[in-house]
């Protein structure tokens, strides 16, 4: 009997030992081997100095071909040209009252820039930015979407900020500047995107939380989608092929995710507060905002449900504004001058 308990005991004891090497085995599959290198899914490759730039920094945007980065300076009232090839500020355009929206378009080498102060829309042309047409809309102009199908530009104006109960929405031809269509919204018309290979153009109204469908032919509204506990959704990206729309939200501070047939939340991913940049990486599949809490938030897209956030930068006090070029890999953050540091644009390099 002595015996038979002394066996069974060796046989449990040599099981534990079994099961405990199997346990680190697998634990041991899982770690990263010794000495692997963990990598971020940004890194910064690049700071480029903004030297005499005061304030806060609006929209950017990009000139592929040329190599330039365009800043809207809302308090220097002047659009920043930076030359990446130099590393350095090239121009500074002036004659603007609050610049805010600002667009490229490579295909007709113009550039656009809408103030909030006069409601001006002013263009500029060619490698030499020689001004070109002005037209005008409703005060409060920000925002300028992009339509490439019908090469349209998308201005957004109007609400509290020009004394108004309802926004203002208006296309203009992107060639000719004439003007195509004058719509209203509830409130101030914010940033816009439209779809590539459908009909459709998404548009924000942040006071009222909402995304307005219109028909991208017609310019006729096709659906209002307010989206509930939110308010001032602020950035708009697409994410055509899996049907989902990222809002940057201000109240909570937090990346909404959107069916983009119906309208219906689908998640939500706290990120910085007071955001204003948001842009969809479709190689990684991950979304990128910043806000003015000094943060750059990195969320993955797990499938098109599911969201986590993989990542979180710090950056500085009102670095709100970014943009990705895909074309690129590289993300652009503007961040505005502080107490001991001259403002300065980051550039971020994506990360497999």
């Amino acid at each position: 009997m002595i015996a038979g308990w002394v066996g069974g005991a060796v046989a449990l004891f040599t099981g534990l030992l079994s099961a405990s090497a199997l346990a680190a085995q697998g634990r041991a599959a899982l770690a990263p081997a010794a000495g692997a290198a963990t990598s971020e899914p940004l890194r910064l490759v690049r700071t480029i100095p903004l030297p005499d730039l005061p304030g806060r920094i609006d929209h950017l945007a990009v000139d592929i071909k040329g190599r330039r980065i365009f800043l809207a300076a809302i308090e220097k009232n002047t659009i920043e040209v930076v030359d990446l090839k130099a590393g350095a500020v090239s121009r500074s355009l002036a004659g603007f009252q609050k610049p805010q929206g600002i667009l490229f378009l490579g295909s007709i080498r113009r550039l656009f820039v809408a103030s909030g102060r006069d409601g001006a829309v002013k263009t500029f042309d060619g490698a030499a930015l020689v001004p070109g047409r002005t037209v005008s809309v409703s005060l409060g102009a920000d925002a300028i979407g992009y339509d490439p199908r019908r090469n349209e530009i998308y201005v957004g104006s109007g609400g509290v900020d020009a004394g108004k109960d309802r926004g203002d929405l208006t296309v203009f031809d992107a060639a000719t500047l004439r003007q195509a269509a004058a719509l209203t919204t509830d409130a101030h018309a914010g940033g816009s995107v439209a779809e590539r290979n459908g009909v459709r153009m998404f548009v924000l109204v942040p006071e009222k939380g909402q995304v307005v469908v219109l028909d991208r032919d017609t310019h006729a509204p096709l659906a209002t989608w307010t989206v509930p506990d939110i308010q001032k959704d602020v950035a708009i990206a697409l994410d055509e092929k899996g049907h989902r729309l990222f809002l940057g939200v201000r109240t909570p501070p937090s990346l909404v995710v959107l069916n983009s047939d119906t309208g219906a939340t689908v998640a939500s991913v706290p990120t910085a507060a007071t955001l204003d940049g948001l842009s969809f990486d479709a190689a990684t599949r991950r979304i990128y905002t910043t806000g003015g809490e000094g943060f750059l938030d990195v969320t993955q897209q797990i499938d098109a449900d599911h969201y986590r956030r993989i990542a979180r930068i710090p950056t500085g006090p009102g670095a709100r504004t970014s943009l990705f070029v895909p074309e690129w890999k590289q993300l652009f953050l503007a961040v505005p001058r502080d107490r001991d540091r001259a403002a300065e644009l980051r550039v971020f390099e994506t990360a497999p």
